[in-house]
């Protein structure tokens, strides 16, 4: 609505939310996903690429903030996934140091992964990315999904465990603590 008005006026519009947290962002490592007016998107990209270490055009307006909700949706979908798995490993009286020197030697290895097992072994909660802000964006995703007519059922099932934890008071902590969620399931 907004690209729309500007351009209305004969204005231009690029929006250009961020894939990535507190730390990429600092690091200058962020991804920039890009939509909107493709001449504005090139005359920004020299300042896209001081921010990030990839930006990338998307097309039409809307498309970079889609992205983006897909984007969080895997990674919250992951998240919670990997948080049952611990959760599971621990319960069935396996290391969960173990479970990750497993996941980080195979294909399953990711820096999510390495960063947030330690930490969610030690319900250390710090926010990098905070619970409610994904629960958002896995909602926003299945609203997503509704009008293109795509099933989301991990995504929706992932939700549900989101909602819990903040329920549960996790709501401004890390999106890992969703941990908390399912280890009272």
């Amino acid at each position: 609505e907004i690209g729309e008005a500007l351009t209305a006026k004969g204005g231009r519009y690029l929006e250009a939310p961020v894939s990535g947290s507190k730390k990429p962002a600092a690091d200058g490592t962020l991804i920039i996903l890009a939509g909107g007016d493709k001449s504005l998107y090139d005359e920004a990209e020299k300042a896209f690429e001081a921010m990030g270490k990839k930006a990338l055009y998307l097309g039409e307006v809307g498309n970079g903030a889609n992205m983006k909700l897909v984007v969080n949706m895997i990674m919250g979908a992951m998240m919670a996934g990997f948080c049952e798995g611990m959760s599971l490993a621990e319960k069935a009286g396996l290391s969960t140091t173990d479970l990750l020197d497993v996941l980080d030697a195979g294909a399953m290895s990711n820096p999510m992964f390495r960063i947030k097992g330690p930490l969610i072994q030690q319900e250390s909660f710090g926010v990098a990315f905070p619970l409610k802000h994904m629960q958002k964006d896995m909602r926003l995703a299945i609203a997503l999904g509704d009008q293109v007519a795509q099933p989301l059922s991990t995504c929706a099932s992932a939700n549900e465990s989101f909602k819990k934890a903040r329920a549960l008071g996790a709501a401004d902590e890390d999106f890992s603590a969703v941990s908390k969620a399912i280890k009272t399931s």
